[in-house]
């Protein structure tokens, strides 16, 4: 089901970002673009409010589209980290998956303000935590380990830690990064230049 408000449902609007795509996922540069290029969301087609609320079924789907990816990212920029607010914080209320190369881990920051976290075996487990808990923090380090922390949180939260790790804490908010005219340009060119470093890779 779509929702004629979300800026994820509507696709056609975003064709020329997309990288990759699959049956039922697309993967676009993020506006706001964290590190120097190759900050990605992966988005279902389909209106989900998270991750953890897909059909069981898409998960398989999702995995083998986030590792070609996360492989084109590695290939080009550094191995990435990945993240979800679940429903926590969202910019926009749609499930999407943040991919971002970085050499940072961010485990030992999230852990200091959110104590309450379960170490995950598979991102199918996020459907357990959104149905038992409601709401989650997820992360995955380059090393491949997943978190799911289980508290609430403020808006762009996750976006805001990764961009102070690497020393770009303007780029966190990314509504405040593009208001500025040379910030917004700089994203632009960061965004142009990662569809041509990994489309069709």
């Amino acid at each position: 089901m779509e929702n004629a408000n979300c800026v994820f449902c509507n696709y056609e609007d975003k064709k020329e970002r997309v990288i990759y795509e699959s049956q039922n996922f697309y993967v676009i540069p993020t506006i706001g673009q964290i590190s120097d290029g190759g900050h990605l969301l992966i988005i279902p087609r389909q209106h989900y409010v998270c991750l953890g609320a897909m059909n069981e079924k898409l998960f398989d789907e999702f995995d083998e589209l986030t590792q070609k990816t996360k492989k084109a990212v590695t290939n080009e920029y550094e191995k990435p980290i990945l993240f979800e607010h679940g429903i926590l914080g969202q910019s926009v209320s749609h499930a999407h998956m943040q991919m971002m190369p970085s050499s940072t881990d961010l485990f030992t920051r999230i852990n200091k303000e959110f104590r309450v976290f379960k170490k995950l075996q598979s991102i199918k487990e996020l459907k357990e935590l959104h149905q038992t808990k409601g709401v989650y923090l997820f992360y995955q380090n380059t090393k491949d380990e997943m978190f799911g922390f289980i508290l609430d949180s403020y808006p762009q939260y996750l976006r805001i830690v990764a961009a102070e790790a690497i020393g770009k804490p303007k780029r966190g908010n990314w509504r405040e990064w593009r208001s500025d005219p040379d910030c917004a340009r700089l994203d632009d060119f960061l965004i142009e230049e990662t569809v041509k470093k990994l489309r069709d890779k």
